[in-house]
């Protein structure tokens, strides 16, 4: 029995102190998504279209299973039945090309703004008639989106051809 508030002090721990021990830091996760990224690109040197890894946080591999899915790889999160407390990744990017028949547009996330008129705005990535990739804006509520962006819109070899911060953004198909 405890008697003293000096022999309860060693082992009291706030929730916030719980909660940030249980989920790992931001650097842990950066520390984890660039190891998973080394692994890709080694098995991407040697030919390989998928990767099996684990991790032992599942906060943590929520987090990077989020961002694979966000940067178009096939992933699937599950747990890990022949180890305690281990969650499985599997990575594929395998049959994950865009159509090169279709057209797409770049919308940048978090660049829509309301223009005097009341229209909704949003700024894309586009290539323009030099060849350069450049910034546009185009109405994402419009009903024939293909009508009002046709300087905007770009083919999956554009992008595969495309700088990085390109690449970074989703296509999103345009029907014409």
């Amino acid at each position: 029995m405890l008697t003293y508030e000096k022999d309860v002090i060693p082992v009291k721990m706030t929730a916030r102190e719980a909660h940030k021990r249980s989920i790992g830091t931001e650097e842990d996760y950066i520390k984890l998504l660039i190891d998973v990224y080394n692994f890709i690109h080694e098995e991407v040197d040697n030919r390989n279209t998928s990767i099996d890894y684990w991790i032992d946080s599942l906060y943590l591999a929520d987090r990077v299973f989020n961002e694979l899915v966000k940067q178009g790889y096939n992933v699937n999160l599950e747990k890990d039945m022949g180890a305690d407390k281990v969650w499985h990744l599997s990575i594929e990017w395998e049959n994950v090309d865009l159509d090169p028949n279709k057209k797409y547009i770049l919308p940048m996330e978090g660049s829509t703004i309301t223009n005097t008129f009341g229209e909704k705005v949003q700024r894309c990535a586009f290539k323009n008639k030099l060849g350069v990739w450049d910034c546009g804006s185009f109405f994402p509520e419009k009903d024939d989106i293909a009508l009002y962006t046709p300087n905007y819109l770009v083919t999956a070899k554009d992008i595969e051809e495309a700088p990085e911060w390109v690449k970074a953004l989703e296509p999103v198909e345009v029907e014409e």
